[in-house]
C-alpha cells in the first residue's frame, strides 16, 4: 500500500445482508479494452487495450515502469552492456529472457525486474544516488512494442525533487532516436502515465487513482502460464484496495460472509483470472466455490464488498465478465478523534526516523529493505496521537519501507537511509 491511511478508534455498523447486485463489465471482441471499475457507484471508465507500450508512475517516491505485457510488448535487458553502450548494442543470437511486471503490486513494473537482490541503491533500470538524491539510468533495454517492431530503450533518469522523467529510444540501428521528459506532477492524481513508442505520444488514458478499483485487463501471469499468452482477469488498485479470496468445496456464494480481517492482502492479481478455467469446447466455466472480498481504505472509512462470478463471455462473445457484487459492512472514524495523518520524517535520515500516526490501540511497526527483508519490528501500545522515534543508525544505506499495521489495515511508505 503506498497510500497514507488514517489510523484511528473505529466504530464497527454491520448492514447485515444487504441486496446482492449483478454487475456486468464488458471488455470488448478479443478483450479490446481496459475497464477501471469503481466499486461504489460501478463507474465504469473503458479504454483502448492496445495503445500503449510503457507507463511511468507519477508518485514522487515510486520508480515503477510498467510494460503492456498484456497486448504483447516484452522487455528485455540487454545482457553485453549497460546505458553505456547505447550506440554499439548488438542483438546478435538474441534469446533472451523477457521480464515482466509484478503480479504483486503496481509497484514493481516489467523496467524493475532486473533489480540485483539485496542492492537497495538498485531499481532496475537505474541506481539512487545518496548525494543528489537522483535516480540515474544504468541500464539497456531492448522492447518489442505493441506493432512488433523491435527497439532499443534506455531511462536517463528519474528527479524525485521535481518529479520528472527522462527516457529515449531509438530503432535498434539507432536511427529514429527520440529523447522524451514527463512532468509526472502534473498528473499526480493518476496512478500512471502511458507511452506509445509506436506512435511518440503520451497517453493520460486513466482515471484518477482514487476513482476506480478493480482493473478488467490481460496481464501476463508468468507463474502460472509461463509459456502461454496472456490471461484475462482483474487486478486491485493497491493504492486503497484490499483483496481476499475464500474457496471452501461446497461453498453457497450467494450466502457466504465469513472473511479474515488478518487475512486482507494488497496483492494485485488476488483475484486474477483462476475463477474460471477453460474446457475442452475452448469455453469458460466458472469455479463456484471462490468468493473475494474487497475492503477499500478511504480518507474517513473502509468499505467492505463481497463478489462473486456468474459468467465470463470470452473473446468471440464480446469479452463479458458478469459477477454479484455485496456491499457488507464498514468502519467509520469517532467524530473528533482522530488526525489524517502519517509521516515520517526526517527524510532522509541518518540516526533516526519519526512515524507519527493517530491510534488508540496497538501497532506494529516493521522496516522492510528493498528485497521485502523485515530488518526490524516491534508492537507499540498507541493511545493517541503518537509520535513513535526509531534508531536506524544501525541500517546500511540505501532505501527502506516502513509499515505500520493496526486491526487489519497498513500503510507503508518509504524512507532514505544515509
Amino acid at each position: 500500500m503506498k497510500k497514507t491511511l488514517l489510523f484511528t478508534a473505529m466504530t464497527l455498523i454491520t448492514i447485515g445482508l444487504l441486496a446482492q447486485e449483478q454487475k456486468e463489465v464488458v471488455t470488448g471482441a478479443s478483450y479490446a479494452n481496459d475497464v477501471y471499475y469503481s466499486l461504489e457507484d460501478g463507474t465504469i471508465t473503458s479504454v483502448d487495450r492496445d495503445n500503449w507500450d510503457i507507463a511511468f508512475v507519477t508518485q514522487v517516491m515510486s520508480v515503477s515502469v510498467l510494460a503492456n505485457n498484456g497486448s504483447g510488448v516484452e522487455v528485455y535487458t540487454y545482457p553485453d552492456g549497460s546505458i553505456d553502450d547505447w550506440a554499439t548494442l548488438d542483438t546478435t543470437g538474441m534469446d533472451w529472457t523477457p521480464m515482466y511486471n509484478s503480479l504483486e503490486t503496481f509497484d514493481m513494473g516489467a523496467l524493475n525486474a532486473n533489480t540485483i537482490p539485496g542492492d537497495d541503491f538498485d531499481y532496475g533500470w537505474g541506481r539512487y544516488n545518496m548525494t543528489t538524491h537522483m535516480i540515474s539510468g544504468d541500464s539497456l533495454f531492448v522492447i518489442k512494442t505493441i506493432s512488433g517492431a523491435y527497439k532499443k530503450l534506455a531511462i536517463i533518469e528519474k528527479n524525485p525533487m521535481t518529479n520528472t522523467w527522462q527516457f529515449k529510444y531509438a530503432n535498434l540501428d539507432g536511427s529514429d532516436e527520440q529523447t522524451e521528459t514527463l512532468e509526472a506532477a502534473t498528473y499526480i492524481s493518476d496512478y500512471f502515465v502511458h507511452y506509445s513508442l509506436d506512435g511518440n505520444n503520451w497517453l493520460d488514458r486513466e482515471p484518477g487513482k482514487n476513482e476506480w478499483d478493480l482493473l478488467f485487463t490481460k496481464f501476463k501471469d508468468y507463474i502460472n502460464w509461463p509459456t502461454y499468452s496472456p490471461v484475462t482477469g482483474v487486478l486491485i488498485n493497491d493504492d486503497h484496495v484490499l483483496a481476499q479470496e475464500v474457496r471452501e468445496s461446497g461453498m453457497d456464494q450467494a450466502a457466504h460472509d465469513t472473511y479474515d480481517e488478518a487475512a486482507f492482502t494488497s496483492n494485485i492479481s488476488e483475484i486474477g483470472s483462476d475463477w474460471k478455467k477453460i474446457n475442452e469446447s475452448f469455453t469458460y466455466d466458472l469455479i463456484d466455490t471462490v468468493v473475494y472480498y474487497l475492503k477499500t481504505v478511504e480518507e474517513t472509512d473502509s468499505v467492505y464488498y463481497k463478489i462473486y462470478f456468474t459468467g465470463f463471455s470470452g473473446s468471440m462473445g464480446g469479452g463479458i465478465y458478469t459477477f454479484m457484487q455485496e456491499r457488507l459492512t464498514w468502519y467509520t472514524s469517532v467524530e473528533n478523534e482522530n488526525l489524517n495523518v502519517l509521516q515520517v520524517y526526517p527524510n532522509p535520515a541518518s540516526d533516526r526516523i519519526n512515524v507519527l500516526f493517530d491510534l488508540v490501540g496497538q501497532a506494529d511497526i516493521e522496516i522492510i529493505d528493498m528485497t521485502g527483508r523485515r530488518v526490524y519490528n516491534t508492537r507499540h501500545n498507541a493511545g493517541g496521537f503518537t509520535n513513535y522515534s526509531l534508531d536506524v543508525s544501525s541500517l546500511n544505506p540505501g532505501v527502506f519501507f516502513i509499515r505500520v499495521s493496526a486491526d487489519g489495515e497498513s500503510n507503508v511508505l518509504r524512507f532514505i537511509k544515509e
